[in-house]
């Protein structure tokens, strides 16, 4: 497949900051979560969080190389103002506080003094725009940041050495309904026999702001008046069902844990995980050499369980012809014996 981008423009300026790039932290959860049919559901929520200068950010851009429309965006800041929910994804503690001048966005201020508070963005209808490009080869989704708290108690912004405010935001959202090709793709075990009618093979290729992996065209349409995202950490989550026999991954992944359903269910809400456990697997991005990660390349590989009806009774076919030819060359022989 082809890459996937992030870009964002400023306000003052349709053009980007020359000579400066703007440090960010992407957070990306892969669901795959099975369904009583026996299929699978996946969907994918990104989190960035914009460091310092969330207040001259007008939008964020996200090149996609597939299809998709706004009824498949789904916002999912609105359901991290739990404190419990919010704690869990950034696996610390934060006190969350609502500002009455500015609806859309929460005060988040973490317990431990070595990490930085930051806002939560809300995002509605309005934040999303999604433009089928020209080229015909996937979409740019717009994510507009139409306002800034205008008064914040909770949080008490850095400067730098000009005196100016410096501010984090996060937001968070997640495209539903991913189609076969768009970011996975499903294969049939072919080297073993038997396994293929129970087992199937499923590959995620996810690459970022890998501009050689970008068709010219679409390149040269996205980066007008914008720039990309640079991004000092990654985090990768593959969520799937207990029952995926194996995962593997271009690196080795970090770490991996039970899903704790009850905890996860108000961010899951409509998706019901029908008594399945889940397990998440997770992988770690980080920049070198304090230079800021621009691109990444995750493939992952999953085996996992699939029933294939058609094979199945081809097989028990098979095995009654073989039986009936048995038993026929047993007879044959017996008589044989016999006489």
């Amino acid at each position: 497949m082809n890459s996937i981008a992030i870009l964002y423009s400023m306000k003052k300026s349709n053009a980007p900051r020359i000579g400066e790039g703007i440090n960010a932290e992407l957070h990306i959860n892969y669901w795959k979560i099975p369904k009583e049919s026996g299929n699978y559901q996946r969907f994918i929520d990104f989190g960035i969080m914009i460091n310092d200068v969330a207040q001259d950010i007008h939008s964020v851009y996200f090149y996609f190389p597939f299809s998709f429309d706004t009824d498949c965006l789904e916002d999912l800041g609105g359901k991290l103002k739990e404190s419990e929910l919010l704690c869990t994804l950034f696996n610390g503690d934060y006190i969350i506080r609502n500002i009455p001048k500015s609806p859309s966005y929460y005060d988040v201020t973490p317990q431990n003094t070595d990490r930085s508070p930051f806002w939560l963005y809300e995002l509605g209808k309005s934040n999303f725009e999604v433009e089928q490009l020209s080229s015909n080869k996937g979409v740019l989704l717009k994510i507009q940041i139409k306002s800034i708290p205008k008064n914040s108690i909770g949080i008490q912004p850095k400067t730098n050495e000009s005196g100016k405010s410096k501010h984090n935001l996060y937001f968070r959202f997640r495209i539903n309904r991913l189609p076969q090709g768009a970011l996975f793709y499903e294969e049939e075990i072919s080297n073993d026999f038997f396994q293929s009618a129970f087992s199937k093979t499923e590959m995620l290729d996810f690459r970022l702001n890998e501009i050689r992996e970008l068709d010219k065209k679409v390149y040269e349409e996205i980066i007008d008046s914008r720039n990309f995202l640079q991004f000092s950490k990654i985090h990768f989550f593959f969520i799937g069902s207990s029952e995926d026999e194996k995962v593997v991954g271009n690196t080795d992944y970090c770490d991996c844990r039970l899903l704790d359903s009850e905890r996860w269910k108000p961010y899951l809400q409509d998706i019901n995980l029908h008594d399945r456990k889940c397990i998440a697997y997770h992988w770690t991005y980080r920049s070198n050499c304090n230079m800021h990660l621009i691109k990444c390349n995750i493939f992952l590989r999953t085996v996992y369980k699939s029933i294939n009806k058609g094979k199945i009774c081809k097989y028990c076919g098979v095995i009654i012809l073989l039986s009936f030819l048995a038993s026929a060359l047993w007879t044959i022989l017996w008589e044989c014996i016999i006489n």
